[in-house]
């Protein structure tokens, strides 16, 4: 099992329903990681209940392949049932076509020439282009980063086009005054933003790791990163062959974060962010217990004394690997108040169950630092 797919398993899929439809126009896109993306804006189409009206072109070599224009009539599926996917042009005898479409020489956000990377187009201004700053300020505060209450996609994207933040570290030195400038924002919901950024500003590394958006750096390489390096100074320090050296960071992965943390854009950023704006807590390296790391667990129902989220860090903190279902490999089931299905499971197969008391026990007797 990796950190999101099980690999013992597999699903037999219906082929997906297709619709036609005709494409209005194409538009570039920036993402978080600065990479510009065609996405084409089609006339309303239901789809198995949905109703699809823009899907993603993926890259200049995509487009080119596919040959998809603007006014094109174009074949349209959900790709796994959910993802809107234009597969195919649907060809129109002696209709006049418009101009095949090119991504543009500057970034449509910030005017920032773009490089290309493979077959993708991408703006180099990671921290300063306003698109992908809304999406970085979304991302720092997403429930696997700081988790900052409040700072969702809407909010971040009035605080960039008012002008509130600039840089990414400019989200700390905000005040409640500030945002009462914002749509939607009244005294109490201002103070509330504020006093959960204040919160924020003391993070682990590896949540910290994750908010900044390294590339190739998911939660989970975030965490293993954390454990081993056990201080960001040490991280940034760190060249190709030390990162290899940890568990699933691979050749690719390892230049990624290098080139990351010596563009000296972000250098500029790191250095402000952590001048008084973020305390990280560090994380003492290679910590672990040799007798849960390893070992599954599966929790299901609501604890009293921890959220689910703390659980699932501590157990990981000690080398645990915390997984979302109950099979023969599973070693113990932590059960809270009003236990799921997954408790019966746990049941029929003979797995070890804990309640919160011989779990937080479990914990203690291994070093865990419980809240």
């Amino acid at each position: 099992t990796t950190a999101r797919h099980p690999r013992w398993a597999f699903a037999f899929k219906f082929p997906p329903r297709k619709e036609i439809t005709r494409v209005d126009r194409i538009i570039s896109s920036v993402g978080r990681t600065g990479v510009v993306t065609p996405v084409a804006l089609m006339r309303p189409v239901e789809i198995g209940g949905v109703t699809v009206s823009r899907a993603t072109l993926h890259n200049r070599e995509e487009v080119a392949r596919k040959d998809i224009r603007a006014g094109d009539r174009v074949r349209v599926q959900r790709a796994g049932d959910v993802i809107p996917q234009v597969v195919e042009r649907v060809a129109e005898p002696g209709r006049q076509r418009a101009e095949p479409f090119s991504l543009p020489e500057n970034c449509p956000s910030c005017g920032t020439p773009l490089i290309e990377r493979g077959p993708f187009s991408v703006c180099p201004n990671s921290f300063e282009c306003p698109a992908q700053l809304v999406a970085r300020l979304s991302h720092l505060g997403s429930r696997n980063a700081l988790d900052i209450e409040g700072l969702g996609d809407e909010t971040a994207r009035l605080m960039v086009e008012k002008g509130l933040v600039q840089h990414l570290p400019d989200l700390f030195d905000l005040e409640a005054e500030q945002l009462l400038e914002l749509d939607g924002f009244a005294e109490k919901s201002a103070n509330g933003l504020v006093q959960a950024i204040h919160k924020a500003s003391h993070a682990t590394l590896d949540r910290f790791l994750f908010g900044l958006g390294v590339p190739e750096v998911g939660a989970t390489v975030a965490r293993d990163l954390a454990r081993h390096f056990g201080s960001l100074a040490a991280l940034r320090a760190a060249d190709e062959t030390q990162l290899t050296a940890v568990d699933g960071v691979g050749p690719r992965m390892s230049e990624q974060i290098v080139a990351f943390f010596r563009e000296p854009r972000n250098v500029e950023i790191l250095d402000r962010l952590l001048k008084g704006r973020i305390e990280l807590l560090e994380t003492e390296p290679g910590r672990s217990s040799a007798e849960l790391s390893g070992l599954k667990f599966v929790l299901t129902g609501g604890l009293e004394k921890l959220t689910r989220g703390q659980a699932k860090d501590l157990l990981e903190s000690l080398g645990a690997k915390v997984t979302g279902s109950v099979s023969v490999k599973t070693d113990y089931v932590v059960a809270g108040n009003d236990p799921g299905s997954k408790y019966t499971r746990a049941q029929e197969l003979g797995v070890q169950i804990l309640d919160e008391v011989g779990f937080l026990d479990l914990l203690a007797s291994h070093g865990a630092e419980l809240p």
